[in-house]
This record gives structure tokens, C-alpha cells and sequence, in this order.
């Protein structure tokens, strides 16, 4: 079901993109049709500054990592440490929660007495973005699937449609047309949330319309580990997540980014899987 892709296909197609410009079926902006790309991906042209790469279309999904770790027997840093971070929406902090991993991102189901909210059923969705997931295991997932991490450049490459918007990957208009094109906090952090967007939480992927070039919500739902460092030694991440406010972090904005430690398993953090064909 989930197949990982050929890269000799890769590589002969992107020859060929870069060779006849938009033939060979083509396209220098946006997807390449879906029969010459791997399934669950899109095609990123390049540009002066960034190299065209295939990127995962969707954020890597519970599904999707669940077919890893049952092919492998991984175990993730989160069920090592025996808890994970989990962001109480009673007592307005991170917490740490025992036995929060990427297959329950909040923990067990809660009993009586629990400070989780709404944290049942305890099993992620399938169709959601895998989080709980640290660096490393995000790399040994990427390893399995032939894929890498983007760095923060490619990431906003891909992200800023080629360069063509600054603010959102949509557009300049947060809110265009009235219409909530991400998942993200509305109303005063972290106090009311409004969920005007309709998910008080992560939303499966493909909840909302894609972006021009066919990425689904590269800004909002949960931030996307970079394979770029800041200078304390810290990975960038960016997007920003279903826990952003306009009055918070605006993570969903392109100019924004935050940094977490390696080790970190949160469950408003995840990743997306690029592919360079001249690699």
C-alpha cells in the first residue's frame, strides 16, 4: 500500500523535465501528472536559488508510519522515555504524559481524574499527521521510504509556491474570501479557541484545498521538522500548527519558525518527506 519510489524513474523523469522544459508532460511550476511522479507526492520546479525535488504532498500520516514501524519494529524515543509532551487545554501549559507516543499523542484514553481533555478515542487517526515523532525517528522513517527532510530553503521554496508569496502559501490574505484555508487557533491564545476553521485540534489531511503546486497544509495543522539547525544546535521547524493564534506564535505565516531540540516529541509536531532526483 505504501510504496516506496523508484529513484532511477525519478532521476530519468527529472532529466527529461529539465531537458524539454514542459514536455515530456511537465509542467516547471506546480504537480507533474500524477503517472510520473511517486504516489503521494508533487513535483517542486526549480528556481535560481533551489533545485525542483519531489515533496509528499500531505504531511507523513499515522497510517503511513504505523506501516514503518510494523515493517521494522521500530521503537520511537517517545516509548523509550516512557512519556512525551502533550499540550493540556485545561491547565493552558505543556505537560509531560506517560505513555503519550506517535499511535496515542495524547496518552490512554483519560480516566476521571485526568487532565487531558478530550483526549479519547486514545488512538491517532490514520488519516492524520504522525506526531510524537522525534529527529531521529523521523530520519530512520525517511531512511525506510527513500526519502529525506527538507531544509528550512527548500522547505520555504516549496511552501512560498517557487517564491511567489511571502505571507501564506495561498496568497497575501490570511483569511481569503472569508474562507479558513488552514488549521490553526482562532481566538485569544490560549484561552478560547473559536475553531472557526471546524477542527479544535489536528485535522486529517487533505481537510482543506491544496495549495498551487498541489501541497496540502504545508501552513497550520502541526509544524514540520527542517533538516536545518539553528545555531545553538536546535532543528527549525516550520508551518506552525493547529495551537498558532494570531496573538500567539503565527507559525502558520512563511516568515515565521521556531526550533526544538532533537530529542523533542510534541503532539503538535510532525514532517513531510522530500526526494531530490539528482541526489
Amino acid at each position: 500500500m505504501f510504496r516506496r519510489p523508484s529513484l532511477r524513474l525519478i532521476t530519468l523523469l527529472a532529466f527529461l523535465c529539465a531537458a524539454a522544459g514542459a514536455g515530456y508532460g511537465c509542467k516547471q511550476s506546480g504537480p507533474v501528472p500524477p503517472t510520473e511522479v511517486p504516489d503521494g507526492m508533487v513535483w517542486i520546479a526549480p528556481n535560481g536559488e533551489s533545485e525542483g525535488f519531489f515533496m509528499d504532498a500531505t504531511e507523513t500520516t499515522v497510517a503511513e508510519f504505523r506501516a514503518f514501524v510494523e515493517a521494522t519494529n521500530f521503537v520511537t524515543e517517545a516509548e523509550e522515555f516512557g512519556w512525551s509532551g502533550v499540550f493540556n487545554r485545561d491547565s493552558l501549559n505543556w505537560l509531560p504524559v506517560d505513555s503519550a507516543t506517535w499511535d496515542q499523542p495524547l496518552g490512554p484514553v483519560p480516566g476521571p481524574d485526568s487532565l487531558v481533555q478530550n483526549a479519547a478515542p486514545a488512538a491517532a487517526p490514520a488519516n492524520t499527521p504522525v506526531t510524537q515523532v522525534s529527529m531521529r525517528d523521523v530520519q530512520a522513517y525517511l531512511k525506510w521510504a527513500g526519502k529525506e527532510l527538507p531544509t528550512e530553503k527548500e522547505w520555504m521554496h516549496a511552501a512560498s509556491q517557487s517564491g511567489k508569496y511571502g505571507d501564506f502559501p495561498w496568497g497575501t490574505e490570511m483569511v481569503p474570501d472569508g474562507k479558513f484555508p488552514g488549521n490553526w487557533w482562532q481566538g485569544p491564545f490560549p484561552f478560547n479557541d473559536e475553531v472557526l476553521d471546524g477542527f479544535p485540534g489536528i485535522a486529517p489531511v487533505k481537510s482543506f484545498p491544496p495549495a498551487e503546486n498541489g501541497l496540502y497544509d504545508i501552513s497550520g495543522n502541526v509544524w514540520e521538522w527542517t533538516a536545518s539547525k539553528a545555531p545553538d544546535g536546535t532543528y527549525i521547524i516550520k508551518g506552525g500548527s493547529f495551537l498558532c493564534s494570531t496573538s500567539y506564535c503565527t507559525g502558520f505565516n512563511l516568515k515565521q519558525r521556531q526550533t526544538t531540540p532533537a530529542d523533542s516529541g510534541l503532539n503538535h509536531l510532525g514532517f513531510r518527506g522530500i526526494i531530490r532526483p539528482s541526489k
